[in-house]
């Protein structure tokens, strides 16, 4: 029988939480934890503690907190696919199967951040993810589901304009 260790056991757990806040998958959520750790200075276990503290609402040491926020928005803006340089037609999935993609995926968040220790939730959280940066074409998950809100037409706050545009369209076109 393996135990695990108090500080896997966080980390991992910190791993779950930092997947449904940024978003991101397991191995960004990973680097995450182990860069903001180093920026700060501090241990590894430390710093899963204080993730696993931004659900309680308590304040971060301010090394902590600045460096958490400096590798969160580093993962949110990574890299994305740099433009084409030639012309090309590139095939959209289709709306319902991503609207039914981002529903599945707001709701492993939800349950991610209310169960961060359950090791399925974290799975089932990463493979949809990944599915979701397949099938939008995007390497970053922020990035992914951005592209496929836009794609299925979920509001966006001030985004009442585009909702007004989309509805004429549609009534214009019987969609």
């Amino acid at each position: 029988m393996s135990e695990t260790s108090p500080e896997h056991s966080a980390t991992e757990q910190a791993v779950t939480v930092l997947m449904a806040v940024v978003p991101c998958g397991c191995d960004t959520a990973r680097q995450i934890l182990a860069d903001t750790a180093r920026a700060a200075g501090a241990a590894l276990l430390e710093t899963a503690e204080a993730v696993l503290a931004l659900g309680g609402c308590r304040a971060l040491p301010a090394a902590l907190g600045t460096a958490l926020q400096a590798a969160m928005d580093g993962a949110r803006s990574a890299a994305a696919v740099p433009p084409a340089t030639e012309t090309s037609t590139r095939l959209l999935p289709d709306p319902q199967a991503i609207g039914r993609l981002l529903k599945r995926h707001r709701g492993l968040r939800r349950r991610a951040l209310a169960a961060p220790h359950d090791p399925a939730v974290r799975k089932e959280l990463d493979d949809t993810t990944y599915t979701l940066c397949i099938l939008m074409g995007q390497r970053n998950a922020s990035t992914a589901l951005r592209s496929a809100e836009l794609l299925v037409g979920a509001e966006w706050p001030g985004t009442t304009l585009r909702r007004r545009v989309r509805d004429a369209r549609t009534e214009r076109h019987g969609w």
